[in-house]
This record gives structure tokens, sequence and C-alpha cells, in this order.
């Protein structure tokens, strides 16, 4: 009987063991990249937001995104994340676009306050 057990017990961690590497290993390598990905968003958006705030001459687009692509390249760098020109020019982009976006849906308080 204790070796019926055992053999039962040995399959059951088997079956146990394969399940976690075939499914579960994988959904929290999604669940880390999902995070990785967010923190550069996170990231690319500051980097965004802080080039508006301090340049403000309205004309220094392409200045402003120079000093975005040389910050958040060096910062990636330094964390040892590996994104190609591509990527980092898409991230730029929907972090541009993302702050328009927010800066039309605002209503300024003015508009809120009339009397």
């Amino acid at each position: 009987m204790n070796d019926i057990t055992s053999i039962i017990l040995k399959i059951v961690i088997g079956v146990l063991f394969a399940i976690i590497t075939r499914y579960l290993v994988p959904y929290l390598k999604t669940l880390r990249d999902d995070a990785r990905w967010k923190r550069l968003i996170d990231m690319v958006e500051t980097a965004v937001l802080a080039a508006e705030q301090t340049m403000k001459d309205p004309k220094s687009g392409p200045e402003k995104k120079k000093e975005v692509l040389k910050f958040v390249s060096d910062w990636f760098n330094k964390q040892g994340i590996n994104v190609t020109p591509e990527e980092l020019d898409k991230l730029i982009e929907a972090a541009v676009k993302k702050m328009k976006d927010d800066e039309i849906t605002k209503v300024p308080q003015s508009v809120i306050n009339v009397s």
C-alpha cells in the first residue's frame, strides 16, 4: 500500500510541476514584462513632461525630443535596459501625444468658476 501511495504521490507532484512549468511560469514572466514596460513608459512620460516644463520655447520641439532621447537613453543604459531606437521613438511620441491629449481634456479653472 505504501508503494502505491508513493507512486501516486510522485505522479501527482510530476503533473503539478508540469502544469506550473507550462502555465504559471510564462504567466509570471508576462506580468514581469508588463511591469517593465509600464516602468519604461512612466520614465519616458516623466522625461517628456520635464522637457516641456523646462524648455519653454514653443518652436523647440526637435530640441525637446533630442533632450528626452538623450536623458531616457542614458537612464535605460544605466539600468541595463535594451530598447531599440524605434521603440524609444514610439515611446516618446506616445508620451507626447498623451501629454497633449491630457492638456486638451483639462478644463481651465476660469471656465469652471464662471459666475
